[in-house]
């Protein structure tokens, strides 16, 4: 299985790629690390593919005179272009993305890469200590990946470890029965979330969510479980 590792910048997708991928090993099976990510400083864990190798946004800054935010662009343009490694004996191929998210997802190199590779998915990250009160907008998000990229999307809300016991039962309810929790509208955003629920649940199925902390390690068997059902062809994620 090839996962891609996706989400904003400070979502702990690099954490989770390095402690996924030792649970994963000790749990028996093999795994390659590819890092996707050309401006990153440390990546905290050993690559076995790094773009950093070929070029990095410092690299390109350097040779083409541009800032940050263009040599970000030009990175994205060169990640369309390569023909990456295939670690066909692996069980399992973690991607670890670029962290500024929407060049990487909005242009063609994001795309160009994932649909290269077959019997994929993505695991869609997002901080919940920051999005707790806004979880509508991360799902969105979410969905917008899947769109885009055309590919079986999870989305798994990280840093559990920094929550409460009655705050994470909380946020469980809140996905269970999000519409329940918002009542008579009030005000257009009221309005506005209760359109946009039922047409999450009209256009695509409900799934289970994870709460995770790529810190502990707490709610990776479920993440295991959840790479069962995506690659049975009977796979239920509801």
């Amino acid at each position: 299985m090839n996962i891609f590792v996706l989400g904003p910048a400070g979502s702990g997708k690099s954490l989770l790629v390095k402690n996924f991928s030792s649970y994963l090993v000790r749990e028996g099976y093999t795994v390659r690390i590819v890092n996707l990510d050309p401006g990153v400083l440390d990546i905290g864990y050993k690559a076995d593919f790094d773009i950093r190798s070929m070029f990095t946004i410092d690299d390109i800054m350097r040779e083409l005179g541009l800032g940050p935010n263009g040599a970000i662009l030009e990175a994205m343009d060169r990640l369309a272009k390569l023909n990456l490694p295939c670690f066909s004996g692996a069980d399992h191929v973690i991607f670890d993305t670029p962290g500024q998210l929407e060049p990487f997802l909005f242009r063609d190199a994001g795309r160009k890469i994932i649909e290269s590779f077959r019997d994929r998915c993505c695991f869609f990250l997002g901080d919940l200590s920051a999005l707790r009160w806004n979880l509508l907008s991360f799902f969105l998000y979410a969905l917008t990946a899947y769109y885009t990229l055309e590919t079986e999307t999870i989305a798994i809300l990280n840093k559990i470890d920094l929550l409460s016991s009655e705050e994470i039962e909380n946020i469980r309810m809140m996905i269970r029965r999000p519409a329940s929790l918002l009542g008579k509208p009030s005000s257009l955003r009221d309005e506005m979330s209760i359109r946009l629920l039922r047409a999450l649940r009209r256009f695509f199925p409900p799934k289970r969510v994870p709460l995770v902390s790529a810190k502990t390690g707490e709610g990776f068997e479920e993440l295991l479980t959840i790479l069962y059902e995506i690659k049975c062809a009977c796979g239920d994620l509801t």
